[in-house]
C-alpha cells in the first residue's frame, strides 16, 4: 500500500483503525445476521408466491438461499474482514516520482509522523483482502498514468512561493531603504541627466536596485558611497578619504554595498527564499544568474517591501518594476473587467489548489469508514461492493488529474515566460500580475473541471459515483476558495 502525501498517509491508518472498531462492533453484537435474516424472509415469501408452474418451491426457496449465503459470505470474508495487518511501516511513502524527477521528499521516520509508525494511540489496524487488493491496483494504476508526464517543475508553486518570501528583518529593510536613498535614487536621478533617451533593455534594467548597467558603468555604483558608517566594513583610509573614522565601519561604495560576496546586500537577500525554491529553479534549466535576478526583484520591489514592513516603502523610489493594475486597464479596457475578475479569483484558486488533495484523503478516509455500515444495509450486496470499488478507484485516480493541471499551467507558464516575448528577469512571470489573465483564470478553474468531467465520464461506465464525490469535492475546497478570494472580493469593491 501506498501514499502520495503525509496527511493521505496518516489518514490511512486512521479509516482502518475506525473500520476494524466499527467491525468488531457489528460483529460482537450480531448485528450482521440481521440483514442476512430479512433477505432470507424475503427469499421464502418470494417463493410463497410461485405459482405452480414455477416447479418445486422448497427446491427453488433452497437454491436462492444458497445463492444469498454464499455470495454474503464471500462479501464478508473478503471486504469486511480485517485480514492483512497493516501499520505505517507497510504503508510504504512514495518516492518513485520524487526520485525520477530529482526532488527531495524528507522520509515518515524523519518527519513528525514517526511516533506513528506502529500504532495510533496503541492501536494497530488491518485490511481486508479484496481492499488491499484495490488500493494496490489503483494506486499502481494512477502513478504509472502520472509517471507517464514528462519532469516539469511546478512554476505555478516557485512562483507562489517567491512572490510570498518576505524581508522580515528590519535592520535589512532599513537598509535597503538607505541603499535607495543613498545609492540608487542618486544614479537614476543621474542617469536621466545625462543618457538622454533609453532603448528598452536599458530602462527595463535600470528600474530596480541591482541594475547591470548602474553596477557595471563607470560614474555610478562604482564612484557613489554610503552616507553613514556601515560595520561590516572597515575604515579605509584611501576608499573614505575625507569622511569621518567614527569607529562604527567604513563608507563602502554602492557596487561594493551591493555585490560583495559575503556581506552585501545581494549576498544576503538571496540567503532568504527557502533551499527547495532554489532546488527547483535549477530544474527549469535557466541560468543561474537569471533566475538569482528575477528572485531578487521581487524580494527588492516596492509591492514586496510595502507587505513586509507593513506599508513602510522606499522614499524616493523611481522605477517601476510592476505596473499597476490602473495601468494594464488603461492599456487595454477591455480587460478592465478581467483583471478585476482575477484579484478575487487568483487568491481563490491557489487556495483550491492547496486545498483538493487534502479534500481527497478525507474523503478516501471517510469512505474506507463507511464500508462496513454500507455493506451491511446492502445486506452484503456484491453490487454495493463493486460500486464501492468504482468510488475508491475514481478518488485515487484524481491524482492524476490534478497532477495533469499542475503540469499543463506549469508547461504553459514556461511557453509564455521563456521566449522572446517576455523578459528574461520576469522568469515564470515572476514580476507579473496582469498579464495572460484569461490564460490563468482558466487553468485555475482546471482543477475542478477535469476531475468533474473524470467522475462524469465514470457515471458512462454505469457506475454513478459522479454527482456525490463532485459535490463532496466542491464543498470541500469552498470554504478555502471562499477565503482566498475574500480579501480580492473587497478591493474589486
Amino acid at each position: 500500500m501506498t501514499a502520495n502525501s503525509y496527511l493521505e498517509y496518516f489518514l490511512t491508518l486512521l479509516s482502518w483503525v475506525v473500520n476494524n472498531g466499527l467491525w468488531n462492533a457489528i460483529g460482537a453484537t450480531g448485528l450482521f445476521a440481521l440483514p442476512l435474516l430479512i433477505k432470507l424472509l424475503a427469499l421464502w415469501l418470494q417463493a410463497r408466491s410461485q405459482g405452480a408452474d414455477e416447479g418445486n418451491k422448497a427446491a427453488l426457496s433452497l437454491i436462492w438461499t444458497e445463492h444469498l449465503m454464499y455470495t454474503s459470505l464471500l462479501v464478508i470474508m473478503f471486504s469486511c474482514m480485517p485480514m492483512l495487518n497493516i501499520n505505517l511501516d507497510t504503508i510504504k511513502y512514495d518516492t518513485t516520482r520524487s526520485k525520477q524527477c530529482g526532488m527531495s521528499v524528507p522520509q515518515p521516520a524523519d518527519t513528525g509522523y514517526q511516533p506513528i509508525i506502529n500504532s495510533l494511540g496503541g492501536k494497530t489496524a488491518a485490511v481486508p483482502v479484496w481492499w488491499y487488493f484495490i488500493h494496490v491496483i489503483s494506486k499502481g494504476i494512477t502513478a504509472a498514468t502520472v509517471t507517464a508526464l514528462p519532469c516539469q517543475p511546478d512554476l505555478r508553486q516557485i512562483r507562489f512561493e517567491v512572490q510570498h518570501t518576505r524581508i522580515k528583518d528590519p535592520a535589512l529593510a532599513q537598509e535597503l531603504r538607505d541603499f535607495v536613498e543613498e545609492c540608487y535614487a542618486p544614479s537614476r536621478a543621474r542617469l536621466k541627466s545625462r543618457a538622454g533617451e533609453l532603448d528598452d533593455d536599458t530602462s527595463d534594467d535600470t528600474a530596480w536596485l541591482g541594475s547591470s548597467y548602474f553596477l557595471n558603468t563607470a560614474g555610478y555604483y562604482d564612484t557613489d558611497h554610503a552616507l553613514s558608517p556601515r560595520s561590516a566594513w572597515p575604515y579605509s583610509t584611501s576608499r573614505d578619504a575625507g569622511l569621518a573614522d567614527t569607529g562604527a565601519g567604513g563608507y563602502p561604495t554602492c557596487k561594493q554595498w551591493w555585490a560583495d560576496d559575503t556581506v552585501g546586500l545581494k549576498a544576503r537577500l538571496l540567503q532568504l527564499p527557502a533551499p527547495d525554491i532554489w532546488t527547483a529553479f535549477k530544474k527549469i534549466g535557466q541560468p543561474q544568474v537569471v533566475y538569482e535576478e528575477a528572485v531578487l526583484r521581487s524580494l527588492v520591489s516596492e509591492r514586496n517591501m510595502q507587505v513586509s514592513q507593513n506599508g513602510r516603502v522606499y522614499p524616493g523610489y523611481g522605477g517601476n518594476v510592476d505596473g499597476t493594475l490602473t495601468n494594464a486597464a488603461t492599456r487595454l479596457a477591455s480587460s478592465a473587467g478581467n483583471i478585476l475578475g482575477s484579484i478575487a479569483a487568483f487568491p481563490a484558486f491557489d487556495s483550491v489548489r492547496q486545498a483538493l488533495p487534502m479534500v481527497q484523503a478525507l474523503l478516501q478516509m471517510a469512505l474506507v469508514i463507511c464500508i462496513p455500515l454500507i455493506t451491511l444495509c446492502s445486506a452484503w450486496d456484491v453490487k454495493a461492493v463493486i460500486t464501492l470499488t468504482f468510488v475508491q478507484f475514481a478518488l485515487f485516480f484524481l491524482t492524476f488529474w490534478w497532477e495533469l493541471t499542475r503540469w499543463l499551467d506549469s508547461w504553459l507558464l514556461d511557453v509564455l515566460y521563456n521566449s522572446d516575448t517576455h523578459s528574461s528577469w520576469n522568469l515564470a512571470g515572476i514580476q507579473n500580475t496582469q498579464d495572460d489573465v484569461i490564460v490563468n483564470l482558466v487553468m485555475g478553474s482546471m482543477f475542478l473541471v477535469l476531475p468533474t468531467f473524470w467522475l462524469g465520464a465514470m457515471t458512462w461506465a454505469g457506475v454513478r459515483v459522479g454527482m456525490a464525490v463532485n459535490g463532496a469535492l466542491a464543498g470541500g475546497v469552498k470554504v478555502a476558495q471562499d477565503s482566498g478570494g475574500k480579501a480580492g472580493g473587497m478591493i474589486v469593491k
